[in-house]
């Protein structure tokens, strides 16, 4: 244990040197239970939020522990014995666990932890594909999970540019947009726009200093996602995660159109349920989202109609061979349900307009989109990019980046 308190320490004083950026999601994290969980996909914030969680409860003064699960004391320790010596032999009241999802026995344990050591509360973050109900130890009732997403519009403001901005909801974006406009102190907010939805999603952009770098580090956390996340959690084989990576390339490839999963299976020679799952482990893991029809039944929860990469920087980050206005068509539409589906709303494919949330249609474009394919339909706007200030029915798209 005490080379697990050296490593903490090394790690709490080069910590300490960087600023620390105060998201408002980070405010809404609650403790209900006594074992918390913070999950997402790689890169956006997650062990910046433990660590800071383990700094100001107490880690230097013997309050608090920080330990990543693939720490090599857990080749001949358990995460149980770990806990049961902090709990008699010192005054610790939080154990900060990194990347749970390394830890090989960590659902059971952690399910021994919680009905043995009550009076112990762990943090730990995790993978986005984890899950509490899957096999044989429910640790729903016992543990409260968190998501965590990137950055958005609004807080890529305030953590790059010190422009520090409110949030709005949809309704207040939707009623008042033409006043939010005119009163926003945004310089040059189209360019930064364009800057947000190319390097402007996670927070590690900070510490490097070309776009070659910051390109190359998405696309090694995406390599790390598939074929570390993906096959950990599902136990795959290399053959099968080489067919999971060309399905995410072939989303990122792909115009914003109906996918085929039939004629992918066909094309890549597997059956059609296989390619089904694998859709759905990119899902999980943060690397795609995707858009459902509204109608109820069980074949829409299988079959999404549409599948977008999670946020727009991947798709720059791979260098595609898109022309222009099939990249921004399609950047724009991941921008926005991205943002939506980051601020808690249910957005469903429509097949008029591009999305629908709540009795909302929406169409995206850019600046001379007209509102024709919308005409006659009840509640239904235009989020169109390149303009600062609309009117009407017509609103500036980057105010959607404004809703967290």
């Amino acid at each position: 244990m005490e080379k697990i308190l050296d490593i903490q320490k090394t790690i709490l004083d080069d910590f300490e040197k960087e600023s620390f950026y105060e998201r408002n999601v980070f405010k809404k994290i609650t403790y209900d239970n006594h074992i918390t969980g913070l999950v997402g996909p790689r890169g956006i914030g997650k062990t910046t939020f433990l660590l800071r969680q383990a700094q100001i409860l107490g880690a230097k003064q013997g309050k608090a522990v920080y330990v990543s699960a693939d720490n090599l004391f857990f080749l001949e320790n358990r995460l149980f014995d770990l806990v049961d010596r902090l709990y008699k032999e010192t005054d610790v009241h939080l154990l900060c666990i990194d990347e749970i999802q390394k830890y090989d026995n960590w659902q059971q344990e952690l399910k021994n932890i919680a009905d043995t050591f009550r009076h112990l509360r762990i943090l730990f973050t995790g993978s986005s594909m984890i899950e509490l109900t899957s096999g044989k130890y429910d640790l729903s009732r016992r543990v409260t999970l968190h998501h965590l997403y990137g950055l958005s519009f609004r807080e890529f403001l305030e953590f790059y540019h010190d422009t520090r901005l409110p949030t709005f909801s949809l309704q207040d974006i939707l009623k008042n947009h033409l006043s939010i406009a005119q009163e926003l102190s945004i310089f040059k907010p189209l360019k930064l726009m364009k800057e947000y939805w190319q390097i402007g999603y996670y927070p590690f952009f900070k510490t490097l200093s070309t776009e070659h770098e910051k390109f190359q580090a998405i696309a090694n956390a995406t390599q790390k996602t598939i074929y570390e996340d993906i096959s950990t959690l599902h136990s795959l084989k290399t053959s099968t995660l080489m067919v999971i990576e060309k399905l995410y390339k072939y989303i990122l490839n792909s115009l914003s159109g109906e996918i085929s999963v039939y004629k992918l299976a066909n094309a890549l020679d597997k059956d059609f349920t296989s390619i089904s799952e694998y859709f759905h482990y990119l899902e999980q893991a943060g690397l795609v989202r995707f858009l459902y029809s509204a109608q109820s039944g069980k074949a829409h929860l299988k079959n999404p109609i549409k599948i977008y990469p999670e946020n727009s920087n991947l798709i720059y980050s791979s260098y595609l061979s898109l022309v222009e206005d099939a990249m921004k068509g399609k950047v724009r539409e991941t921008f926005v349900l991205n943002h939506l589906q980051n601020a808690g709303k249910q957005v469903f494919y429509s097949e008029v307009g591009d999305f629908k949330v709540d009795d909302v249609t929406i169409e995206v474009g850019g600046k001379n989109k007209s509102a024709a394919q919308i005409k006659g339909v009840k509640n239904a706007y235009v989020f169109a990019d390149d303009i600062i200030v609309g009117s009407g029915n017509k609103i500036p798209l980057y105010l959607l980046g404004l809703l967290y």
